[in-house]
């Protein structure tokens, strides 16, 4: 995910000369590694990334709050409003926000990523014969299952089968 970060935060038009780049992509980092800190923890958090940077929280906020105005306000407009809410500009909410769209974007191509199956003429017929032999199993186990439920629910009514 770590490549990935950096490839968001520059597509959205965050500069990677500023220090709210490299903060937010700490923050990605934590979030992604602990869940204490992408449910809430915001604060602990700002310290978090302070002490790795040896900086002050408030530091850490302010930085990372004009990185994303310079995104919202100078950005890729599109990739922008994918990856922010750009109603709610709070630190907290577009934080999560990139954090929960990088994730959705990363199971997107990890669902993508899933080789076709090949079907060629071999395995069509090799697949088509599974299917037809569950398809009898299934069919038979069912046949089976209803009619001891006829036999039970005639059982219980005082017929005989």
């Amino acid at each position: 995910m770590r490549s990935e970060i950096v490839d968001v935060l520059l597509e959205i038009g965050i500069p990677a000369n500023v220090k709210g780049f490299t903060y937010i992509h700490d923050a990605m980092d934590f979030f992604d590694t602990d869940a204490y800190y992408s449910s809430g923890k915001i604060c602990s958090l700002y310290a978090a990334i302070a002490k790795k940077r040896n900086t002050k929280p408030s530091s850490v906020d302010r930085a990372i709050r004009h990185a994303f105005e310079t995104a919202i306000t100078k950005g890729n407009r599109e990739s922008v409003e994918y990856y922010l809410d750009v109603v709610n500009t709070q630190n907290s909410n577009l934080l999560r926000t990139l954090f929960l769209r990088m994730k959705q974007g990363e199971n997107h191509k990890t669902v993508s990523a899933i080789p076709e199956a090949k079907c060629d003429f071999e395995h069509c017929i090799y697949r088509e014969q599974l299917y037809q032999e569950a398809l009898e199993k299934v069919s038979a186990e069912m046949s089976a299952h209803f009619l001891q439920f006829i036999k039970d629910s005639q059982a219980v009514s005082g017929e005989r089968w």
